[in-house]
């Protein structure tokens, strides 16, 4: 009796062992894809930011946009003082 007392004991201790190998294998597979996702997200980040100083026409462009923006305001006081200078 004490014989079969330890094959149920060892059998349950491999079935649980097993258990846990593949929940700890799930999340090393997740942890793994989540880091590649991130390094994929760095790479195109620090890409997109070497292209855009490499390429000054492309940053210009969007700075003269943004200038543009403020075309429509009224001068009043800002035209009155450069007047006086």
């Amino acid at each position: 009796m004490p014989h079969n007392d330890f094959d149920e004991f060892a059998r349950g201790f491999r079935e649980r062992t097993a258990a846990r190998l593949l929940e700890f294998e799930k999340a090393m597979a997740k942890a793994q894809d989540e880091l590649e996702k991130s390094a994929q997200r760095a790479a195109q980040a620090q890409t997109h930011a070497e292209t855009q100083r490499r390429n000054p026409a492309s940053r210009s462009g969007a700075h003269s946009q943004s200038q543009g923006q403020g075309r429509g305001r009224p001068r009043g006081q800002v035209q009155s003082v450069l007047r006086r200078g």
